[in-house]
Order: structure tokens, then C-alpha cells, then sequence
């Protein structure tokens, strides 16, 4: 996380005054009902809606309401280019750090990650929490009335934090894909009828525009209270609407008749042309060739018009429907001089650091070489924000590859990569070789090189990929495909796999180590949240080959539509299918990522999906003739023997065929050879499968011990990934290399015993040795008994409170007189009777042979019941996060904490409970405290506070938790927190008549200055 207390500096390229409040005109008429019933509204709702047609007042109402709140307030007023998701999302961050600096560059990271608007718009709202504070979004139908936009707006106010308010203010209704988005309760709106003046508000407003001839109530009757109608007589605009231009709009006859043709042809020039921009000043008007700006505006500021003029008379803001008027009228001069306009106003923004709106202008002026030199200034970041079509109608404008700014070149790459078109990619890279650019670019750009070389590598082109790798530098980003190509090319394996950096190149890292099969790996949270959308198809394959089928479904579900990458969802979902049950799906899957592999040039893909779909014809039992030809022509393919990946697998497939087939000598020598290049190259994805019909072959062969030996290596790879489902699915059509080795194992609960079991749960034919039942005791929240995860029911509730006792004390034992006195504090006839009730209930619920054992007067608890007691599993727990450092640590106690949540034994009141519950209490605390600690020096500020909180809680006289909350509370910028902190530490200790020590003293001192 950012650190908070540094300023969050100005987005490059962002309009700042789109940020601002909005000044109010300066003959405003007060209107308290109207502000108190808007600020009432944004308390209690999570969103409010204004929706008013253009002139009703809306912007000045919400900026009246708000600046009554007592919170920040953040405003954002829309236009046209926002209708761009990636573009929004930009303005929407930049004025969210101003008040919850954790909001800095959240979404514009994500989304150069190539996390997807709608997401990137989730993990934005997210990074609010812990903030109070109302969000303004104005001008809202400039968005249009559908797009991609809306769904992203929809994801960010779903979810927002309930601490932040949103006002939304648009002429038109909001669209459906933010509704449905939306919890309807949380939702209120204030509408046209609601803003409309009363004849009272009407007579103040007239009067303080020096309008002494209209009457009041008049003019409420004839406009129905609209607030524009009633300051500028447009109700009386119908007599003029042909006078002027013959508008059918009456407003806009009412401005052509009644606003410019009352100008002089001077100031009405003046303003037509002025309305290009978005605010007037003399300096920005006299670089659109305006003579005379000053004496204008200064002609203009005596005018009764519907603008907004600053306080000190020197900029001039039109109202949207005047300078909507205004453009129209603009619209309708020549060509010539709408494109000499044009370009002086793309020249400016140019000039004032607004690339992207200034390539937009040049480009609308037809100068397309000025606007490629300011696209190139920008065009990465439209495409990180994933604006593609933005930057490929740019690309279209500035013409083909050829000599151009190294980062236009980039961002043909960047497209090429997001839309799988390899053979787009690998073109971009020979036309630079030709024009003998190629070597410069890859020099200058290392995110050129690293797409160059991957397209290259997609392309089967193995040596144009060594050329740009002795030419890019050692950067992440090369360092990443390099990694990546590992997984087909040895030369380029590495053990050590890249660090995350939260970029695009993180894409390739998470390939690999799908391929590789470090599936743990592929939970990427704790590294950098921001890939989690290129994650998801991996994320999706690893929870699939860890039997999490119903999951990985779910996540399939969730974002097949926010994927960018296609051929990457169709490697994963065909097996994915085929464990769901649905064969027909996964083999068309397939046959379909052929296809788009083919169009796209990506021959390595191509090779990989041939692959898959023979392994999952094999599997679904389809024509081995069939399955047979599709690894004839990989054989025959130049590119399979150096891409050891592929021909490991294409080796275990054949293998396969031929064990089934009963070629047995066939397949022993197609599997030693697969299996050698598969550990060679590092690749235990495919490991386990290929290492299991190694051990047929070789146990057909006569040959036992490498039979074993081959055995176990497909156990031991298995057990790497954290789940055998790949494993048994192979062991259910070969169940006989289990049965063997654990006919050869001397215990009965090897790793092996427990395979076979969930093989004979499966329905394989396969016989084991009894295990243990599995004994937990719930103590947090609630006192329960499982065994093998059903609750047992126990008529006496002393039997669970003396297995929680027993496993309390040192060996898991204690004389009877000692459990009498803490069961039931006194020694007699019917204490003992009831103890051995008790301890015959328990027994009845225990397995046998953990049953509870009394000895000569002593009562002892097995040590696998005891170990399954909630309360020393903590404590376990506990130490084992003690022995880890840094984040690893935090997010340790963080989970244990999480997971043991509730009162110990929460229905009991012996001595000897509230003494545990103290110790334990005592050990949260410890626990938390030193994650907050731990939390402060990690930045993570908000969650230090979090933790202290919990910690204080649980013990109020923590005095080094309260200091952490204050030190805390210091790094956020809330002063007020800081006293707060010192004052709940005051209060607390107030209580056992101490007072804070003189080091807290010192600290509140330090803090304050």
C-alpha cells in the first residue's frame, strides 16, 4: 500500500477543473428546503440520484446540499471523452486520492495489469474503506445512453464502502447497467418536480436579476417552476423560436433570439468560437485567434447570460445547454475555418498537457501528424486502461508501421498481444526489420522486446526470438517471457521463477508456472492483487486440477466475459468441462482453440491444443485410430523437438494409446522417454499421469522396482500441487500401481493408504486398512463434538466440558479429585456418580479406540482428541506464526484469528473456563498487538488501526496497542484519531485508577506537533 502521507500528486493529462466544485453564480438565490431535504437524502441513502432536465439547478442544489455536510466532498463533472471507461476511471482515482490517498493509482495499475474496467472499478471502490466522504458525479448523459462505461459506473458504486455517498446528476435517467447493480433500499432520487422554483424562490431569483416586469407567479405557471426557464423567459421563447435560425428546440430559439442577436457581431463571434472550450480565459482565447479577448469578456461580463463567471471576472464556464447551443451554432460555419478552430484548439490542449483530448481534435481537424506525436505521449496508458478501440482508431489515423515514436510501435504490440493476433505481432516486428528499425526499438523499449519475443515464440520463429533477446536488457519484463518460454524451450529454464511487479508481463510469469505445475503459486493475492484478472484462467486450470471443479466452474463463470485472452480460457476450460461431466463441450472447446489458434499464427498454441485434444479423447475413450493420427502429425511438425513441452506430453499420450492397445514394450520406452523430459524440463503439471503409466509399463515389463520407483514419483509430484485429483483420475483406469504399493507399505496410514481409500470411494476395485477416525472439537462460539465431521450428541453437556479440561492439562490427564473440583467444585456421592455418567456418554461417542481411559483413580484423553481440540490447535497456530516474518506473518495471525473467532466455551462458568478463556484471551491479544505492530511497519496503516481495535477490545488496558493506534492514526493524517486513541487509553485505564505512562504522554506530544 501506498504510504498515505505522502501527496498524491496531479494525474499527467487529467482537466483539473473537472474536479473541482463547481462555482455558483452570483446572484444565487438560498434555498434551504430544498439543500436540507438533498443533505438528508445523501445521509441516510448510499445513493442519490438528480435527475432534471438541463437549466433545473441541479449542479448548484447538490453543491448547496453538500457543502452543508460535514464531509468531503469529491466532485467530478463529466464530458464526453469520459464515455471512455479507462478515461473515467483515470478522473474518477485522481479525485478520490484527494481525499483517500489508498485510491492512488489503484485503477490505472489494475488496468495496465489488464484487469478489466468493471474490475478495475471494483478494486478502486474497495480501496475507500476506512473513508467517509460524498462522491459527486455531474453532467452524467454526456456518458451517453449505453456502452461498456455503465457497467464499469454500475461495478464501482456495487462495491463502494457504505461509509462513501454518491450523488449521480444527469439530465436523463440512469442506464439499467448500473440499477441492476444496485441494492434498491440503498437508492433515493430527487427529480423536477422536486427542484422546481416555488412562486416565492421565482420572486427572489427575479429580483436579484433585476427583473421587476415579470410576474412571479407567471412565469411558475407557464415553466412548471424550471429554474433557467424562469431566469432567461424561455417560457416566453415559442413567439421567438423563428426569428433566429429556426430552432425546434425553444430553448435554443429563445438563445438565438434572445441572447446572441442582442450581442454585437464582435462579442457574438467571440463566443460561438470560444465555446470550443471547456473554460475561457483571454490566454486560451487568443490561441484560438480571438482579437481582443480581454475587451470581450469584459464586454460579455456585463450581459445577463447563463454562465459562470469566476470570482475575480477573469474565466468564463458556459452553461451545458448554452455552450451545447452555442458548439451547434459553430458547427454550422465553413470548413475551412472550422479546421483552422480545430487545430489551434488541438494545439492548445497540446500545450497545456492534455494529449488525449488534443490527439482527438487534431484528428477531427485532419492533421494526423500533430496528433500522432501527442497520441504517442499517451496511447500506453489508453491501452493499460484498456481503452483498445481509443488506441486503435488512433493507430488507423496515424497510418502504417514505418518510422514512428518507439511507443506507437509498442502500442501495435501491446494491441496485437491483447487481441491474440500473433501474426499481427510478428508482422510489426519484421516490417521494423526491414525498415531496419527492429534492433533500435528493441533497445529502447523493453516491453517491445518482450511482446516481440513472444509473438516470435508463438509464431514458431525460435531464432528471430534469440536475436531480440541479445539485444533487450535485463529488465522484469523480458525476464518474464523469458521464464515463460522455459516451459517449451529448455535452453531458457530457469529454477527461479520472476518476482510479480502488478504489470502486463505478469501474464507470462503465471503461464509458466501453470505449465510448470506450481498450482499453489497461482494464488497471486499476496504478491500483487492487481493480476488477479490475468490470473483467472490459470487460477481456473489450477483449481481444476486440484479437484475444485465446482469452483473453478464458478470462476469460469464470473469472468469468461472480462478475459481479454481468449486462446488462454480455451487452454483451460476443456478439462475443466470434461470433469463437469460435459465430454461433447470440451472436445468442441478444443477444436475451437485450434481454430482460433490457426487464424491467429500462434503455431506453439496450435501444437498445444492438438495435444490437449488427444489427452482428452484418450480420457473420454474416443478412436485411438483417431487419436493416433492427430500425434503422427505433431511428430511430423519441425517445431515439436524443440519444444520439449509439447513432446513429453505427445510421448506420455502415445504411451498411453499403446498400454491400452497391449503394446507394451512400446509404450515402456515412449514413457521412460516422456517422463525423462518431463522432469528435465521441470514440468510436473503432467508429472503425476505420466509417471503412473510409467509404472504399468515397467511393472508389465517384470521390472518391480522401478515400478515403485516411478510410483512414487507420481505420488510425490501430486503431493507438490496440493491435491492427487489428477492423480486419481489416471489411477481409476490404472488402480492396480496403488493396490501394489500399498500391499508393499508396513503401516496403515501411509500416503499411499490414503490415496486408496479415496480411490475405493471413487468405486475402484481396491482394498485398505482401516484409518483412524478424524476427532475435532469445536470450542469458539460453540461446544461441539465431530467425528469424521458429524456432530455427535451428548446427553450430559459435563462430558464435552471435561474433554475440553482434560485436553487443558499437562499430558492430557488429571486424578479424579482434581476434575471433580474443577467440573463441579465440591467432592461427593453425586458429583462422582454424575463424572461417570459423563464419561460414559463420552465414550459412547468416541471411536474406540479414542476412548476416554480411567486408571487407578486417573482419567486420560487420547492425544489425537486432544489435537483436535480448537483451543490447542490455536495455540499451535500461534507459535507457528510466531516463527514467520514480515507479511507472511501478518496475514498468518490475521487467518488463525479469523478462524478461532467467538468466546471460549461460551456457556460455561467454571473457575477453571474462566482462567482458559483469560489465557487465551490473553494470547488474541498478544497475537494482535503484534500484528499491528507488524501492520504500522508494513505501511498497512487502516489495518494496524483495524487490529488494535480488536486488541483493545479484548484487553483495554493494552497500553502499547493504544501507542500503535496512535502512531497509526498519525501515518493516516487523522489528528482527530490520534487524541482519540489517547483519550479511549485514558479512559480505559481510568478504570483500575492508573493513568497513561509517560512514554504515551511523550508519544501524544510528538504526534501533536
Amino acid at each position: 500500500m501506498d504510504d498515505p502521507r505522502q501527496t498524491v500528486p496531479h494525474a499527467v493529462g487529467l482537466i483539473q477543473h473537472k474536479m473541482s466544485v463547481p462555482d455558483v453564480p452570483e446572484r444565487l438565490v438560498p434555498r434551504p428546503r430544498i439543500a436540507t431535504a438533498l443533505g438528508a437524502l445523501i445521509e441516510r441513502r448510499q445513493v442519490v440520484l438528480v435527475l432534471a432536465t438541463a437549466g433545473a439547478g441541479k449542479t448548484t442544489a447538490v453543491s448547496q446540499a453538500t457543502a452543508r455536510l460535514p464531509h468531503p466532498v469529491a466532485w467530478l463533472s463529466a464530458d464526453a471523452t469520459d464515455a471512455r471507461p479507462g478515461r473515467l476511471l483515470a478522473y474518477l482515482e485522481e479525485v478520490l486520492a484527494r481525499h483517500a490517498p489508498a485510491a492512488h493509482q489503484v485503477a490505472t495499475r489494475a488496468l495496465r495489469a489488464g484487469i478489466q474496467h468493471a474490475e478495475s472499478a471494483g478494486l478502486l471502490a474497495e480501496s475507500l474503506r476506512g473513508h467517509t466522504l460524498v462522491l459527486v458525479l455531474d453532467d452524467l448523459e454526456r456518458l451517453g445512453v449505453t456502452g461498456e462505461v455503465w457497467e464499469t459506473l454500475g461495478s464501482f458504486l456495487h462495491y463502494l464502502p457504505r461509509t462513501v455517498r454518491t450523488v449521480l446528476v444527469s439530465r436523463r435517467d440512469i442506464p439499467p447497467a448500473v440499477h441492476r447493480r444496485l441494492d434498491p433500499t440503498s437508492v433515493a432520487s430527487l427529480r423536477e418536480e422536486d427542484l422546481a422554483f416555488t412562486v416565492e424562490e421565482a420572486a427572489e431569483a427575479l429580483r436579484l436579476n433585476d427583473n421587476a416586469t415579470t410576474d412571479p407567479a407567471q412565469a411558475v405557471s407557464a415553466t412548471g417552476g424550471w429554474v433557467t426557464g424562469v431566469l432567461f423567459e424561455a417560457w416566453r421563447s415559442e413567439e421567438h423560436t423563428a426569428v433566429v435560425g429556426g430552432e425546434a428546440d425553444p430553448l435554443h430559439g429563445y438563445m438565438s433570439s434572445r441572447i446572441l442577436a442582442e450581442l454585437s457581431d464582435a462579442d457574438r463571434d467571440f463566443l460561438v468560437t470560444a465555446a470550443v472550450l471547456d473554460e475561457v480565459t483571454t490566454g486560451r482565447a487568443r490561441s484560438l485567434g480571438l482579437a481582443a479577448p480581454a475587451r470581450r469578456m469584459q464586454s460579455l461580463r456585463s450581459v445577463r447570460l447563463p454562465v459562470v463567471w469566476s470570482r475575480d471576472g477573469r474565466t468564463m464556464r458556459f452553461h451545458p445547454r448554452l455552450r451545447e447551443f452555442l458548439l451547434e451554432q459553430l458547427g454550422r460555419r465553413d470548413d475551412e475555418e472550422l479546421r483552422r478552430i480545430r487545430l489551434a484548439h488541438g494545439r492548445l490542449l497540446a500545450g497545456e498537457g492534455h494529449d488525449e483530448e488534443a490527439t482527438e481534435v487534431l484528428l477531427q481537424a485532419g492533421e494526423a501528424a500533430e496528433a500522432r506525436n501527442c497520441g504517442a505521449r499517451v496511447i500506453l496508458r489508453v491501452i493499460e486502461r484498456l481503452d483498445l478501440p481509443v488506441a486503435e482508431r488512433w493507430l488507423d489515423a496515424f497510418g502504417p508501421v514505418g518510422p514512428e515514436p518507439h511507443e506507437l510501435t509498442t502500442a501495435r504490440l501491446m494491441l496485437a498481444w491483447a487481441r491474440d493476433d500473433y501474426r499481427g505481432g510478428t508482422a510489426i516486428a519484421d516490417a521494423l526489420l526491414d525498415a531496419g528499425t527492429r534492433d533500435e526499438v528493441a533497445r529502447r523499449s523493453e516491453r517491445a522486446a518482450a511482446l516481440m519475443i513472444y509473438c516470435y515464440a508463438q509464431c514458431g520463429r525460435p531464432g528471430d526470438v534469440e536475436d531480440i533477446l541479445r539485444l533487450a536488457g535485463p529488465g522484469a519484463e523480458v525476464a518474464a517471457v523469458r521464464y515463460s518460454l522455459g516451459t517449451m524451450y529448455p535452453s531458457y529454464r530457469v529454477d527461479t521463477p520472476p518476482e510479480l511487479t502488478g504489470g502486463p508481463s505478469d501474464a507470462f510469469v503465471l503461464f509458466a508456472k501453470y505449465w510448470f505445475g506450481h498450482l499453489s503459486d497461482l494464488d497471486i493475492s499476496l504478491e500483487s492483487h492487481w493480476g488477479t484478472s490475468l490470473a483467472a484462467p490459470w487460477q481456473i486450470a489450477a483449481l481444476r486440477a486440484q479437484g475444485h471443479t465446482r469452483r473453478a466452474l464458478e470462476l469460469y463463470e464470473r469472468t469468461r466475459d472480462s478475459v481479454s485472452n481468449s486462446l488462454s480460457l480455451h487452454a483451460v476450460l476443456p478439462e475443466l468441462l470434461l470433469d463437469a461431466g460435459r465430454p461433447g463441450e470440451a472436445i468442441t472447446a478444443l477444436e475451437e482453440g485450434r481454430r482460433l489458434a490457426l487464424a491467429a499464427g500462434a503455431r506453439t498454441w496450435y501444437l498445444g491444443f492438438t495435444e490437449g485434444l488427444v489427452r482428452l479423447r484418450i480420457l473420454d475413450r474416443r478412436d485411438p485410430a483417431v487419436s493416433m493420427a492427430l500425434l503422427d502429425g505433431l511428430d511430423d511438425d519441425p517445431l515439436i523437438e524443440q519444444a520439449v513441452q509439447l513432446s513429453a506430453k505427445a510421448r506420455a499420450w502415445r504411451g498411453w494409446l499403446l498400454l491400452r492397445g497391449g503394446a507394451d514394450a512400446d509404450a515402456l520406452d515412449c514413457l521412460r522417454e516422456a517422463v525423462a523430459l518431463l522432469r528435465a524440463g521441470g514440468l510436473f503439471l503432467e508429472l503425476p499421469v505420466a509417471a503412473v503409466l510409467l509404472a504399468e509399463a515397467e511393472w508389465r515389463a517384470g521390472h518391480e522396482d522401478e515400478a515403485d520407483r516411478a510410483a512414487d514419483l507420481a505420488l510425490e509430484v501430486s503431493g507438490r500441487q496440493g491435491s492427487h485429483h489428477v492423480l486419481l483420475q489416471v489411477l481409476g483406469e490404472f488402480p492396480a500401481v496403488a493396490s501394489r504399493r500399498i500391499d508393499a507399505e508396513a503401516e496403515t496410514d501411509t500416503p499411499w493408504h490414503a490415496v486408496g481409500r479415496a480411490l475405493a470411494a471413487q468405486g475402484a476395485n481396491i482394498q485398505v486398512a482401516e484409518r483412524m477416525p478424524a476427532v475435532t472439537v469445536s470450542e469458539f462460539g460453540r461446544h461441539a463434538l465431530l467425528v469424521d465431521g458429524a456432530e455427535a450428541r451428548l446427553r450430559i453437556s459435563k462430558s464435552l466440558e471435561l474433554l475440553s479440561y482434560l485436553s487443558s492439562r499437562p499430558g492430557h490427564a488429571a486424578d479424579r479429585p482434581r476434575v471433580l473440583e474443577a467440573l463441579f467444585a465440591r467432592d461427593d456421592r453425586s458429583t462422582r456418580a454424575y463424572l461417570r455418567q459423563a464419561v460414559h456418554q463420552l465414550n459412547l461417542a468416541l471411536p474406540p479406540r479414542l476412548r476416554l481411559t480411567v486408571e487407578q483413580n486417573r482419567l486420560s484423553l487420547a492425544d489425537e482428541v486432544a489435537q483436535g481440540c480448537q483451543s490447542l490447535l490455536m495455540e499451535s497456530d500461534l507459535a507457528h506464526a510466531n516463527r514467520l516474518t514480515g507479511r507472511a506473518r501478518l496475514s498468518a495471525i490475521e487467518v488463525l484469528l479469523a478462524r478461532y473467532e467467538g468466546d471460549y466455551l461460551p456457556d460455561r462458568t467454571s473457575q477453571w473456563v474462566e482462567e482458559r478463556r483469560r489465557a487465551l484471551s490473553r494470547q488474541a491479544a498478544d497475537a494482535l498487538s503484534s500484528a499491528a505492530d507488524l501492520a504500522l511497519r508494513l505501511h498497512r496503516y487502516g489495518d494496524a488501526v483495524r487490529l488494535c481495535e480488536r486488541a483493545t477490545a479484548i484487553d483495554p488496558l493494552r497500553e502499547v496497542a493504544w501507542r500503535v493506534r496512535m502512531r497509526a492514526a498519525n501515518a493516516l493524517g487523522d489528528d482527530d484519531g490520534v487524541l482519540t486513541a489517547f483519550q479511549d487509553c485514558e479512559a480505559a485505564l481510568a478504570g483500575i485508577d492508573a493513568t497513561p505512562s509517560p512514554s504515551t504522554r511523550r508519544l501524544l506530544k510528538r504526534l501533536q506537533r
